[in-house]
């Protein structure tokens, strides 16, 4: 090498290192990843409304969380932080479960349990209508769109599930009871992955399945003893289940097997369930103030707690940006619980 050349290739390290950084030594290999944030309560929005008792959520068509709001008979709209409420047209009518329904006006569905009705409300806010089931019993709790188009309720009531299908051309809506056995007191209900309609029984320690036909209705038992079922999820590999009483998760598949159960050692009353994007599932734990996941692969265990004490968290569902979003019922606000970053 002449010594120009020599002098060239010095220049150009010397300019390579400067480039660096003064100081900066050169590594190779892998760099060290940053650490994974810990799930947590990273949110928690206070419900205007004192003492709401807040008891439904879901996800509307418009990508915004709404809820019911029991003790005021309101029905309210989480959307970029704030909440908005609106007033039933009925007083004290109870609204309880909530659910994104059919129709072009994006509608939410809502149970009236203490009135024996149903009411509809579009995503851009009233007017509402409401529709009485027919028998005086009825004491609407659940509420579900199905793949049928139709929204599905269940009513401890008259020991019933509901299909309620309404007429866009006419001011009404059509009615299907389908009458359980014993003493079912359905509560919570899902679509599950074969498009039938699955709703937990704690009053018969079942879970129970029925087509969209409306027959015939299967009832599944859980076992001797009164586990109290309480949360349902539909998963790709059947249904998840929380039974309060036992203090465990069951999976169960579509012909109604259990095929696993899974203590939650630590937790006091699991309730309220789903599934996150991670396809982990999370509960919530109203008496233990906190927040469960499941991790499925591992069949781990992990509790988050709800930063208000004594706050209650009930009901709980995904939103837009995938997060879960949880009712606490006495703390009369909504959490965000993230869990994936």
């Amino acid at each position: 090498m002449s010594t120009t050349a020599r002098t060239l290739l010095v220049a150009l390290t010397a300019g390579l290192l400067a480039a660096c950084g003064k100081g900066t030594p050169i590594t190779s290999g892998t760099p060290t990843p940053a650490p994974t944030p810990t799930p947590a309560v990273t949110k928690q929005i206070p419900i205007p409304t004192a003492s709401s008792l807040p008891a439904g959520i879901a996800l509307g068509a418009d990508g915004n969380i709404w809820f019911t709001e029991f003790a005021p008979s309101k029905i309210g709209q989480l959307a970029d932080g704030s909440i908005s409420e609106n007033v039933t047209p009925t007083h004290n009518s109870g609204p309880n479960g909530i659910a994104s329904g059919p129709g072009p006006g994006l509608n939410l569905w809502f149970t009236e349990t203490n009135v024996g009705q149903v009411g509809q409300i579009t995503v851009s806010g009233p007017p509402y209508t409401e529709y009485a089931l027919p028998n005086s019993a009825a004491r609407p709790s659940g509420i579900v769109l199905a793949a049928d188009g139709n929204i599905w309720v269940t009513d401890p009531g008259t020991n019933s599930i509901w299909r309620i299908r309404q007429i866009h051309a006419k001011p009404f809506v059509l009615y299907k009871q389908i009458t359980l056995t014993g003493n079912a007191q359905p509560g919570s209900i899902v679509v599950g992955p074969d498009s039938a309609l699955w709703f937990t029984e704690p009053g018969t320690n079942s879970i129970g399945r029925v087509p969209v036909s409306g027959a015939p209705v299967t009832e599944y038992s859980l076992g001797p003893g009164r586990s109290m079922p309480a949360g349902i999820a539909s998963s790709n590999d059947g249904l998840w289940i929380t039974e309060t009483k036992a203090r465990q998760l069951v999976r169960m598949s579509i012909t109604g097997v259990v095929i696993a159960t899974y203590p939650l050692t630590g937790s006091m009353t699991p309730d309220a369930l789903v599934q996150g994007i991670d396809g982990n599932f999370y509960f919530s734990d109203p008496k233990a103030n906190r927040i469960g996941q499941f991790i499925v692969r591992e069949k781990a265990l992990h509790f988050y707690p709800i930063p208000t004490a004594d706050s209650e968290p009930t009901a709980m569902a995904l939103g837009a940006d995938h997060e879960i979003y949880v009712l606490e019922r006495l703390g009369n606000k909504i959490a965000h619980f993230a869990y994936f970053y």
